[in-house]
């Protein structure tokens, strides 16, 4: 099952007012302009994620995943090279957060915040759209590698899964960060996202 040349450009519209949320929500927070690209959007069978990502991330990935559930149901997570997520944290602290590019325990929580704020204002998105709540657990963050972050997102589910990739760049100050949304959900979601684009595309 794949979505239409419409509906997925409805779909990344979606994805972009999200980003665009979370980019005034962050930028409210640190009291710094924060910007963000339309994304790209990829949908695939969750089996040919690493195909797409190949080559985009390398080495240790910083992850925020969260899991989320309503009419639509599934696990979506934030991907950013670990050392670019590093200095993510220490921009946004004031260089309190992420020194020597690491890490540290300060940057992960600035950096768990921020996949919240990111990931709940794109899946929000999802509830608007649908018209219906939808719920979201504790975002957990990893460092790990790409092969390590495919195997966490295999949902808990007999469905044929299917991942949809968001790429988009984060921009603040002398700063410019790839990101990258995954969200990871069974062929009954992905029809019922489908079917209520189609219905809004005139």
């Amino acid at each position: 099952m794949n979505l239409d040349e419409f509906e997925t450009d409805a779909l990344a519209e979606l994805f972009n007012v999200g980003l665009h949320r979370a980019a005034a929500s962050l930028s409210e927070i640190t009291g710094q302009r924060i910007g963000v690209d339309m994304p790209r959007l990829v949908i695939c069978p969750i089996t040919e994620i690493e195909v797409e990502l190949t080559g985009l991330l390398g080495g240790e990935i910083a992850t925020v995943h969260q899991m989320f559930g309503g009419a639509v149901a599934g696990d979506a997570v934030l991907l950013l090279e670990q050392d670019k997520a590093a200095a993510l944290a220490k921009l946004m602290t004031a260089g309190e957060a992420g020194l020597g590019g690491r890490l540290d325990q300060s940057a992960r929580e600035v950096l768990a915040e921020i996949g919240n704020i990111v990931l709940g204002a794109c899946l929000s998105g999802f509830g608007d759209m649908l018209q219906t709540p939808v719920s979201f657990s504790v975002p957990r963050i990893h460092i790990e590698s790409l092969k390590n972050i495919l195997r966490s997102l295999r949902i808990d589910s007999e469905e044929v899964q299917y991942a949809v990739i968001a790429a988009t760049q984060f921009r603040m100050s002398e700063l410019a960060v790839d990101g990258y949304l995954v969200v990871a959900v069974g062929a009954k979601s992905l029809a019922r996202i489908s079917q209520v684009l189609a219905d809004r595309i005139p």
